[in-house]
């Protein structure tokens, strides 16, 4: 039998007709990703990005870099409940950044409307980058030879270094970390091998009885409303910035590509497991509420793990990085309030600690 018509008969015969809707399968492939007409793509655009983004420089403190929280061998995350501010916890866990390129809102709470300016808000953070004032930020970086080389050649000779041009030339890095090639991706491209029976199972579900897709919705398995699904939380999520009764703890939907190597989950990090995971939505949240979305899916033993078995199969190819040199050239060596140092070693050495591919660029 075709692989198309095995298609059809999966989800003409698994998913009850009320609930289903004809699968367009060429809508689950990731497009290639496109960049806005005001930050066009450019390979040097790209290696001045990477630097900056494992550059701990851009802080006050030349203590932490937009890596720092988003580590490319933790799932473009940190692993940790809740994100790490310069001196506490903060309550949002640290969403991974692979295929960012494709979302049209930034923040749990959705705060952000592009990559550029979310990346400028990371900056200014007084939480996450403690940049300081842009004017500040700016003076960090044009004390260094290469990187004033480096813009003059992106961004023309006479624009200089800017907050702008350094979130643009993150932003072309970080929408540059995709996740492709998993074997979900073969089995709807047409290869009915590439996932084992339980997983499509678990796609069978994802799109029928659990509904899932309603938020996850392809390619990305993401979405850009916000919803209440009922957890244990006081945070307002896009109340806050909205302020619409119907958004009181509502959060935006994260993607799932890679789902299974960017643990713990939900918006709190509440979540250590997909089993938790799992086990939260078949219940229908955690607690009642006036606009808790979810309600009980009564998923059997068997489904919870044709779930699972279906997530992990999201698992894309490595997205391969290496950590590149920095540049350490300066004019007027500002030098390290914490350490007394030009730079910092304990950050680099913690990249390198929790980084499979220890290769650097030259």
């Amino acid at each position: 039998m075709a692989h198309a018509s095995v298609i059809a008969f999966l989800f003409a015969v698994i998913i009850p007709v009320a609930q289903a809707a004809p699968l367009d399968t060429a809508a689950w492939i990731m497009p290639a990703v496109t960049y806005p007409i005001d930050n066009p793509y450019s390979e040097a655009k790209t290696r001045l990005g990477k630097q900056l983004f494992f550059d701990p420089r851009l802080s006050s403190r030349r203590m932490r870099s937009c890596a720092s929280c988003h580590h490319p061998g933790l799932g473009w995350a940190d692993a940790l409940p809740h994100a790490m501010a310069s001196r506490n916890a903060l309550s949002r866990h640290t969403p991974s950044l692979i295929n960012v390129a494709f979302d049209k809102v930034f923040f749990w709470d959705g705060r952000a409307t592009n990559l550029e300016g979310a990346i400028r808000q990371h900056l200014f953070s007084p939480d996450l980058m403690r940049g300081g004032r842009a004017r500040d930020i700016v003076a960090r970086i044009e004390g260094l030879t290469s990187y004033n080389k480096q813009f003059a050649a992106v961004f023309g000779s006479h624009n200089g270094i800017t907050i702008e041009h350094i979130s643009a030339a993150i932003a072309t890095f970080v929408r540059g970390i995709i996740s492709r090639h998993s074997p979900f991706d073969r089995w709807i491209a047409g290869k009915p091998k590439a996932m084992p029976a339980s997983a499509i199972r678990g796609f069978a579900l994802f799109v029928g009885k659990a509904r899932c897709s309603t938020c996850h919705a392809p390619p990305g398995f993401n979405g850009s409303e916000f919803h209440n699904t009922g957890l244990n939380s006081l945070d307002p999520g896009h109340f806050e910035i909205a302020d619409e009764p119907r958004y009181r703890n509502a959060f935006k939907t994260p993607g799932l590509r890679h789902v299974a190597l960017t643990a713990p989950y939900m918006h709190n990090g509440s979540k250590r497991t997909l089993e938790q995971v799992i086990g939260f939505y078949d219940r229908g949240g955690d607690r009642p509420a006036e606009n808790n979305e979810l309600i009980p899916l009564q998923l059997s033993a068997q489904e919870k793990q044709d779930m699972i078995s279906f997530l992990k199969n999201l698992t894309g190819r490595p997205i391969k990085v290496t950590i590149p040199t920095l540049p350490t050239e300066q004019r007027s060596p500002p030098r390290n309030e914490e350490t007394g140092s030009l730079f910092n070693p304990w950050h680099r050495n913690n990249l390198l600690r929790h980084t499979t591919l220890q290769s650097v660029d030259d």
